[in-house]
């Protein structure tokens, strides 16, 4: 049974929002957390102060869960997708786009954890 128009076209969006949306996820966290330490740890260096590396710590492995959670639940659309569109020659790209968006949401998933991981084993303001 194929696919109707318009619900093709919305799981054709899903299927490729469940493909970018890891990626984003992955270089929003590793540009955050960069920015957050950087910024912070300059800022209150530059005002005589010892920032509070405990805060800024948690405040980007916060950042972290968020766009992890963001990654998997797109994946997790990317996998819906890919179990409801049917088996034909029509919709082979469709399901395609939808097993991609699960291994990218587990590969850049798993990047974005190591990037969470930094701040709890070495020093944010070193």
């Amino acid at each position: 049974m194929p696919t109707a128009g318009p619900n093709k076209s919305r799981s054709t969006r899903l299927a490729v929002a469940g493909v970018l949306v890891p990626p984003a996820a992955w270089l929003g966290a590793l540009g955050l957390s960069y920015l957050v330490q950087d910024f912070a740890c300059t800022a209150y260096t530059s005002a005589g102060h010892s920032p509070p590396t405990t805060v800024i710590g948690a405040v980007v492995v916060g950042l972290d869960v968020v766009l992890l959670v963001l990654a998997l639940a797109a994946g997790g659309v990317a996998w819906r997708v890919h179990r409801r569109t049917p088996d034909t020659e029509h919709s082979a790209p469709l399901n395609f786009l939808g097993l991609l968006g699960l291994l990218l949401s587990l590969g850049f998933g798993a990047g974005i954890v190591l990037v969470a991981v930094n701040p709890l084993v070495l020093e944010v303001c070193a």
